[in-house]
């Protein structure tokens, strides 16, 4: 019993559907290219692997920052040593950012996109033009 030509029809979209299709350059969540450090920094995640997180990067970081965990009670040697990777750049205003990851093991810990540089919270007037 032959198929509806609208089966076959339907059949032959989902196999060409967009998900099947997908690829870096095509996903709407991946950022462009040339697509600045804190926008490509919110594409990551605590738990995600390190070099994965590198690649979405799309360079190596500015600097590093190493050290170890704090010592356990009695001063036993500490769990694990850690990293944290910073990413420095400047807005479209010209006022400094810094985007940083801190990870352990080769997986994220945490994740910091687009900071003002020095620390200082962003004011109010900044958050309101993002």
């Amino acid at each position: 019993m032959p198929l509806p030509p609208l089966l076959v029809l339907l059949s032959i979209a989902a196999l060409a559907s967009p998900a099947s299709a997908r690829t870096p350059m095509t996903d709407p969540e991946t950022p462009a290219e040339d697509a600045p450090a804190h926008v490509r920094c919110a594409q990551l995640r605590p738990g995600m692997n390190y070099r994965d997180a590198l690649t979405l990067m799309g360079r190596p970081p500015d600097s590093t920052l190493s050290g170890h965990s704090a010592a356990g009670p009695g001063g036993h040697p500490p769990p694990g040593s850690f990293a944290i990777d910073f990413w420095n750049e400047t807005d479209a205003q010209g006022r400094p950012l810094v985007s940083s990851v801190r990870y352990s093991g080769g997986v994220l810990e945490s994740v910091d996109c687009g900071r003002p540089a020095g620390g200082a919270p962003p004011s109010p007037s900044d958050s309101a033009g993002a």
